[in-house]
């Protein structure tokens, strides 16, 4: 489906009006907003060719997004530096490095003699702690998990990145061209004063007419400057985005896919979503706790190497083995595993809730994508047109004495009311479909999501 603002054409003429100034200020800084300074891009229609050229598109802005984003350089770090812990956990512990001095005498002759008692000794030794290689093997699994459970993270962000980005160029398309359908009707109400002061003063046109005219003006000229206030905002929204990119003028249509991808399909691919995914990992990585629970039930041991020296004795080396003794398995053990059975639990449960939530989601996106797309439709076959005969007919009456110039006015009001409700409507379509791409499990050839 392609929209373009042009088909919201008012039926008047349009001459440059004292409005125009706002128009030929090419890229004004956004950031200064105190005054009716706007970048030529909203607007001004000199240079068009060239500014559709080098127009920022909300697909331009997807890639965009993706680019130098600490957001995501932050996860790819924490990813790297879980891929190395992984490493490190499955690896034995360090060898202890000990010395000291064994059976020094207290008392007797020969207290706190080195060399008299033959017990006396030096020793150093070296330890090795050997916990259980299947332990080993789980702790490394288990931080890779996390790894991978933040890859799944990953991709999400990324795509979350690319749909907020997507929609807060859809915010600005909305704003400017709200904007410009503002502006046109700003031009006739400059024009139409102009004539009805002329007319006044030569006595064809009453008082009252006129400063009806010079407020309905004015109320256009007010409604257009909240929506130049609206897309100053907006550009700096997605500017978070893309940064200084977001000052480069918007094409003039809006383009969705005509064709809508059947929900079946969107409610089967949300369970290859990267958020499922991350559960998936998630239960695995719980998975493994509750194994490193069981293992908890077997002991671990260690071995120490050590060499004694005594200074007018033989010299000794000895070896020993300690293990450690699970004995007090049910406020230790029992707890632990009880614990690590409860937490997978409540992942899988979390998944089965996450996907529930997806696929209402999903459906309700689905359901505003066509919804919207009807009431476009309706617009175009008959509600803009009947608008603009309105308007027509309300001028011929009045120019021909059979109407008043309230009618007029009240017709351009309505004109305007339902050229700026279809636009919303053709944003708000968008922006179902910018969240259905989302949530879309395809991904693209160079592995970037959709």
């Amino acid at each position: 489906m392609k929209t373009s603002v042009r088909s919201f054409q008012f039926v008047l003429s349009n001459p440059v009006s004292p409005l125009i100034f706002i128009l030929g200020i090419a890229h004004a800084p956004l950031s200064a907003a105190a005054d009716w300074s706007v970048p030529a891009a909203y607007a001004s229609k000199s240079g068009a060719h060239d500014e559709q050229s080098d127009s920022l598109t909300m697909e331009e802005v997807a890639r965009l997004s993706l680019v130098d984003q600490p957001l995501l350089s932050g996860r790819e770090a924490k990813i790297q530096a879980e891929d190395q812990q992984a490493v490190a956990a499955a690896q034995l512990p360090d060898p202890k490095l000990s010395g000291g001095l064994k059976e020094l005498p207290i008392d007797t002759q020969e207290a706190f003699s080195v060399s008299r008692d033959s017990f006396t000794e030096f020793t150093i030794g070296l330890s090795q702690d050997f916990p259980r290689a299947e332990k080993r093997r789980l702790q490394g699994e288990h931080k890779q998990l996390e790894a991978d459970v933040d890859r799944a993270a990953l991709d999400n962000e990324q795509r979350m990145v690319r749909r907020d980005a997507s929609l807060a160029w859809l915010n600005v398309y909305e704003a400017v061209q709200g904007l410009k359908l503002t502006q046109r009707l700003a031009d006739e109400a400059a024009l139409q004063v102009q004539s009805l002061e002329n007319a006044y003063r030569n006595a064809k046109a009453s008082q009252a007419e006129w400063f009806a005219a010079k407020v309905d003006a004015g109320l256009v000229e007010d409604k257009a400057h909240d929506w130049l206030h609206q897309a100053l905002r907006m550009r700096e929204g997605l500017a978070r985005w893309i940064g200084e990119e977001a000052r480069r003028p918007l094409p003039e249509s809006l383009t969705t896919p005509d064709v809508l991808t059947p929900l079946p399909s969107l409610i089967a691919r949300s369970d290859h979503h990267p958020v499922i995914g991350s559960l998936d990992k998630q239960i695995e990585a719980s998975a493994a706790e509750v194994a490193l629970a069981r293992q908890s039930y077997k002991p671990d041991y260690s071995v120490e190497l050590y060499v004694a020296y005594r200074r007018e004795f033989s010299d000794l080396v000895g070896i020993q083995f300690t293990m450690g003794l699970p004995f007090f398995t049910r406020d230790r053990q029992d707890r632990d595993l009880a614990a690590a059975l409860q937490l997978s639990h409540a992942s899988e449960d979390r998944k089965l809730d996450l996907m529930r939530e997806l696929r209402a989601e999903i459906s309700q996106d689905y359901l505003d994508r066509r919804h919207y797309d009807e009431r476009v439709a309706e617009f175009d076959a008959s509600i803009i047109p009947d608008a603009q005969h309105r308007v027509e007919a309300a001028l011929g009456a009045y120019q021909a004495g059979a109407g008043g110039f309230d009618a007029v006015l009240l017709a351009r009001r309505s004109l305007l009311d339902v050229q700026l409700q279809q636009l919303a409507l053709t944003v708000d379509s968008a922006r179902a479909q910018v969240r259905l791409d989302y949530w879309s499990a395809a991904r693209a050839a160079n592995g970037e999501a959709p």
